[in-house]
């Protein structure tokens, strides 16, 4: 399985919900994007969560394991 990696930088906003909807156009079957951001995001993830929600991409989030971290791990369905 291929993995392609994005980080987004802090604080987070409409741009980079752009940047994710430009990244996913790029992701086949059988891949998983991964999007990495800054655990104090978080919170702002919802719009990302979205766009993955209707582009029909299964999704989890987790913590990193320092705690400064946060990770969604996307594949299409």
């Amino acid at each position: 399985m291929i993995q392609r990696r994005m980080t987004l930088e802090h604080p987070i906003g409409l741009h980079d919900v752009r940047k994710v909807i430009e990244r996913i156009k790029d992701i086949g079957e059988g891949e998983e994007l991964v999007i990495q951001m800054s655990s104090q995001d978080s919170f702002r993830a919802e719009g990302i969560l979205s766009i993955l929600d209707r582009e029909d991409y299964q999704w989890t989030a987790k913590g990193g394991h320092d705690g400064n971290d946060y990770y969604i791990v996307a594949r299409k369905r």
